[in-house]
């Protein structure tokens, strides 16, 4: 099995694998972004933005099972790729990797007047889910329009209000600093809440400048 653990977000942590019934950690001075994405793969959590090292997400403990891991990247598995063998080599856990996802693979804004306004969605394997208006600011919006190539951000607006129609809600907060190519870039925070009142309808330009 493989998991992130600790992380700020569900695609997020540091990259734990259970071997004989036991969670352990991964250690690597040369964690690349191939190794990532076999990670992010793995786990459905669309595509590697950030491979890291030296325990970025806290030092972990048990054994140190899996060492200088060598991924192509298109492997289907993490254990899979070129390694030192099951528990070779006894790593300090302040060498720990993690990994950062994008953990959707689309978005679009929908319902709006133009392609580049409406609701906010992302798509996470074959499924939209909705972003919830307290889920984003306006420089998240910001980089989302330069994203779609829709130009520069109006306005955030509180949109339809939420009502009884089940659909999926993206559990995580973007809290962009304004400066990143892309959403999945933003740091985000799981939201505590599970309810959603309105979505996060974002209107841009429409030209790219």
């Amino acid at each position: 099995e493989l998991r992130l653990s600790n992380g700020t977000g569900l695609c997020s942590g540091r990259v734990e694998v259970k071997h004989e019934e036991q969670w352990g950690t991964v250690c690597d001075g040369d964690w690349t972004l191939e190794d990532a994405e076999v990670v992010c793969r793995q786990l459905r959590c669309g595509s590697a933005v950030r491979a890291l090292n030296r325990a970025p997400f806290g030092e972990g403990s048990g054994p140190t099972w899996l060492y200088r891991v060598d991924c192509r990247g298109d492997e289907s598995a993490l254990w899979n790729c070129s390694h030192t063998g099951w528990g070779a080599f006894t790593c300090p856990h302040y060498f720990d990797t993690g990994v950062i996802c994008s953990g959707f693979s689309e978005l679009r804004l929908t319902g709006g007047n133009t392609a580049c306004s409406g609701h906010l969605e992302v798509k996470q394997e074959e499924t939209w889910a909705v972003v919830c208006f307290s889920h984003i600011d306006f420089k998240t919006a910001s980089v989302l329009c330069n994203e779609l190539e829709c130009g520069q951000a109006v306005d955030v607006l509180r949109g339809t209000p939420f009502g009884d129609r089940h659909e999926l809600i993206w559990p995580e907060e973007f809290h962009c600093v304004g400066n990143e190519t892309d959403l999945a870039h933003c740091p985000r925070m799981l939201h505590r809440s599970k309810t959603c009142s309105h979505y996060a309808s974002v209107v841009c330009s429409g030209e790219t400048l």
